[in-house]
């Protein structure tokens, strides 16, 4: 085992979240989702993320994130002190109530959680199905 191995899993008191989404020409959404570890020690972000926009008094929408399971050696990157790491996201379309400029992302086993702040857009303009989000890896940030 090496000592990346055993870095603990990030804790959301430990970093800070954003996710910063951009229109695209079929009027959904694209984006980075970033994670900086603002802990005095490395952490480990494991999995891909799952995203859960809120709306403007805080409550959860019902738009679920599809991840898919593809195989990934390591699952997980380790974020120095000061370190980012970000994850490719993408909302296809929403018909549901207005989305709100936080959004809840979780990661990791055990699962960790934090609130994101969110700009840009705060919801695609295409109302049509699917409406589901995806993420990619995290991947540290250069």
């Amino acid at each position: 085992m090496t000592e990346e191995d055993g870095a603990p899993e990030c804790r959301p008191e430990d970093v800070r979240v954003t996710v910063a989404w951009e229109p695209q020409d079929d009027g959904g959404l694209r984006g980075r989702l970033l994670v900086e570890n603002t802990g005095s020690r490395a952490c480990r972000l494991t999995g891909k993320p799952v995203l859960h926009p809120l709306d403007h008094a805080g409550r959860s929408l019902d738009a679920p994130t599809v991840v898919t399971l593809e195989f990934r050696q390591p699952g997980f990157v380790v974020v120095p002190p000061g370190g980012r790491a970000g994850a490719a996201v993408s909302w296809a379309g929403w018909a549901g109530p207005p989305a709100g400029d936080c959004a809840v992302v979780g990661w990791g086993s055990p699962r960790q959680e934090a609130t994101a702040a969110v700009s840009g857009p705060l919801q695609p303009d295409r109302t049509a199905p699917p409406h589901n989000l995806t993420s990619g890896w995290f991947e540290l940030e250069t």
